[in-house]
Order: C-alpha cells, then sequence, then structure tokens
C-alpha cells in the first residue's frame, strides 16, 4: 500500500510536458483536431495529407519564383465568404491578368473529364473519388473576383495542376503537371494583350492582400475544419457510378473499366454497359479488319 502510494505521489507531482502545454494552448478551438489527447497521440498540430499538400505546394512556390518581376505571386489566399472559407493555393497578378493555381500532389491514375462531378484516383487496387477541381477552381474564381472587386474586363486563368507521381488521363488544357507550369504560362502571356500597368497591378495586390485572412488562429481553425471534412467524405459504397445509367457500382468493376481504356476510354460503366460496350468495340474492330 505504501508502495503504491508514492507512485500515486509521484505521478501527480511530474512535471507538464510540452505537448500538454501545447494542448492547453489550443484549447480555444471547437474541433477535436486540437483536442488534448489527439496531440498526445499525434506530437504534431498537422496531419499527414495536410504535409504532402504543404510540400506540393512549396515546390510549385519555388518553381513560380522564377517568372518575370513583373509576375506578383501571392500563396495561400484564404477568403472569408458566407458559406465559409475559401482557400487559393496560389496566385498570380501580372500585365496579362491573374492567374489562380491550384496544386495537387497525389499519386496513382487520374481519371475525368471537364464536367463530371467527380473524378477518380486508382492506386494499386483501390479507386477513390473526389471533386473535380476544375469546377471548384472556377467557384474560387468568382469569390475572388466579387470580393475583390476586379472589373470584367481583366482575365483570370483556371490552372489545376498534378506531379509527376500521377498517371494524368485528363484531357484539358488547364490541367497538366506542376513542371509544365511555367512553360504554359509564358506561352500564355506571350499571345495575351496587355491588361494592366504596373500601377493598376499593384492595387489589384493591395485589394486582394485587404481581404486576405491572416490571422493564424482562423488558418488552424480552417484546417481542422477542413480534415474533419475530409474524414467524413470519405470514400463509401455508391460514390462510383456508371456514366450512363448513374447506378453504383463497386471498386472491382471500376477498375476492371480504367484498367482497359481501349474498351471504355477511361470512363466507369456498370456490369450491363460493360458488355454493351465490349459489342460496339467488337464491331468496329470487325469493321476495320473488313476495309483493311
Amino acid at each position: 500500500m505504501l508502495f503504491r502510494k508514492r507512485k500515486e505521489e509521484k505521478k501527480i507531482n511530474a512535471p507538464k510536458s510540452e505537448i500538454h502545454e501545447k494542448s492547453l494552448k489550443c484549447r480555444k478551438y471547437k474541433s477535436n483536431y486540437y483536442s488534448k489527447n489527439s496531440i498526445r497521440n499525434r506530437e504534431s498540430l498537422r496531419s499527414k495529407r495536410q504535409r504532402k499538400d504543404e510540400i506540393g505546394e512549396y515546390k510549385l512556390e519555388v518553381e513560380l519564383s522564377h517568372l518575370p518581376q513583373r509576375f506578383k505571386l501571392i500563396s495561400s489566399v484564404l477568403l472569408n465568404t458566407k458559406g465559409g472559407y475559401v482557400q487559393i493555393d496560389h496566385l498570380l497578378v501580372s500585365p496579362y491578368g491573374l492567374f489562380v493555381i491550384e496544386a495537387y500532389n497525389l499519386s496513382g491514375l487520374i481519371v475525368g473529364e471537364e464536367n463530371d462531378l467527380k473524378w477518380y484516383q486508382m492506386i494499386t487496387w483501390r479507386v477513390k473519388t473526389f471533386p473535380n477541381p476544375v469546377i471548384e477552381n472556377q467557384a474560387r474564381i468568382e469569390v475572388l473576383r466579387e470580393q475583390a472587386g476586379l472589373d470584367e474586363d481583366i482575365p483570370v486563368f483556371s490552372y489545376v495542376t498534378f506531379n509527376c507521381r500521377s498517371n494524368l488521363k485528363v484531357f484539358l488544357s488547364s490541367v497538366f503537371y506542376d513542371i509544365d507550369l511555367l512553360a504554359s504560362i509564358m506561352k500564355l502571356a506571350q499571345t495575351q494583350p496587355v491588361v494592366l500597368s504596373d500601377e493598376e497591378v499593384l492595387g489589384v495586390l493591395e485589394a486582394i492582400e485587404s481581404i486576405n485572412v491572416k490571422d493564424q488562429g482562423i488558418r488552424n481553425e480552417y484546417a481542422a475544419r477542413l480534415r474533419k471534412m475530409r474524414m467524413q467524405e470519405r470514400p463509401k459504397h455508391g460514390d462510383i457510378r456508371c456514366c450512363l445509367c448513374q447506378k453504383a457500382v463497386n471498386t472491382r468493376m471500376a477498375r476492371y473499366c480504367l484498367n482497359r481504356p481501349d474498351k471504355f476510354a477511361w470512363k466507369v460503366y456498370c456490369e450491363k454497359h460493360q458488355k454493351e460496350m465490349t459489342k460496339i468495340v467488337r464491331r468496329e474492330s470487325i469493321r476495320s479488319e473488313e476495309f483493311t
């Protein structure tokens, strides 16, 4: 009994660790991401997904720093709207217009079309879905135009980049690998007329800086809510659907379609439409053989 009491006294008088002090500071945040138990188990304020995104954004920021001085770069622009916060990874202000760039640091096969609500990511045997970044970027541009008070004459270009670890099968002019970003911007600048003078570029920069949320506490809270939302919106049964009848498709059928682009052209079909597409492909192959 005496031995147990001594142990309990030692536990009570033990000094508080640095992790415990961090958790006490972060109690003002409402989400569980900054809770005491979460920090003790994780020992850091950032998730693995956040660190991946930060690495991808940093690599792109270093690449964009090689542009001419007339191109002004603002990274991680956070805008406050009625529906919540909206973040822009990179924003370029130039005499030729504005460039809104969204950077993705994903691996595996990336498949999607411009009007699809969701795109597909296939990593070995798994098939995941994520929101269409082209549509999301257009929503960010609309919010930026409203809050910064940009004229309609000022063009705003939307770019979505992926790293080279991914196998990109999205055939759009605004979606490409991050290593091709500088070349595409400089090519567009050669064909685009000058819209803003140097003074007007600085004025647009000041307007954007005035609406940019710089409070670190709000940014941490936004990151926590974003992570919580991602955890809640994990891929479930019914997320992958046939492109024709919108019937729910399991991962095995989706993987079967994506692994056979000659038959299905990087699209996902249910079992019924898979059989129809294979018949169509066979007929076309027979006709081509007859003509040859």
